[in-house]
């Protein structure tokens, strides 16, 4: 069952932020537009479709069309798949971060006439994968963090859930509705964006530094926005 927590303002974003810790070791964040529906790119179309043909299909694509842009290393099935995440191809991974502020600008970024949502994920009591299989062959929803030689995942401090085909129930399976998912959601009302505009310029100033692109790597500033 996923806890709900209505934010009444940045300040007490940011204090919840600063008690999350005490909910694990592992604690990851994702910020977005959408309610609910945590699932990954490649399954929410449908997700009553299997997938693993079409994605080990492109990851093949992606070995032979992409070949300058791949190092030795993105060989491997599990770097490769990171990678197709990386050039915004449809894949099993779902992002997360380790990082509150860069969920929070991924959550309020462009929609300041809409409710936003940051979903907090004790990670611990997430499964990890097991690296001896493919990343198509594992049996339950696992957490994942990437190599940081990745500057992308670098700059997002990121991690990834990745999600399986559930042959029982023949689909992907959203993320809250698992028994075991231990999410709890921040919903950030709209009208606080519009009674904080200092706060989201701060935000929305990163917007061409917060990552590096595809094409141009740049440092994040994230880091230090100044709340």
């Amino acid at each position: 069952m996923i806890s709900v927590i209505d934010i009444k303002s940045f300040g007490e974003y940011v204090s919840a932020m600063e008690i999350a810790p005490l909910m694990g070791n592992k604690i990851l964040f994702r910020g977005q537009k959408k309610y609910r529906n945590l699932l990954p790119s490649i399954a929410r179309k449908d997700s009553h479709v299997n997938t693993t043909g079409n994605e080990k299909r492109m990851l093949e694509q992606l070995l032979l069309l992409g070949s300058s842009k791949l190092s030795e290393n993105d060989h491997n099935e599990w770097n490769l798949l990171i990678k197709a995440q990386h050039f915004e191809l449809k894949t099993r991974c779902l992002d997360w971060t380790s990082n509150p502020l860069v969920a929070l600008w991924f959550a309020c970024d462009n929609s300041i006439d809409e409710d936003s949502y940051v979903y907090l994920f004790s990670a611990d009591f997430g499964a990890l994968p097991d690296k001896s299989k493919s990343p198509f062959e594992q049996p339950h929803v696992c957490i994942y963090q990437p190599s940081f030689s990745n500057e992308r995942v670098t700059a997002q401090h990121g991690w990834f859930t990745l999600h399986n085909y559930d042959e029982e129930q023949q689909r992907f399976i959203p993320l809250e509705e698992l028994e075991d998912s231990n999410l709890l959601e921040y919903r950030i009302p709209k009208e606080i964006k519009n009674s904080h505009n200092k706060c989201i310029n701060t935000i929305y100033y990163t917007r061409h530094l917060r990552l590096p692109s595809v094409s141009h790597f740049k440092t994040s500033i994230l880091s230090i926005i100044a709340w």
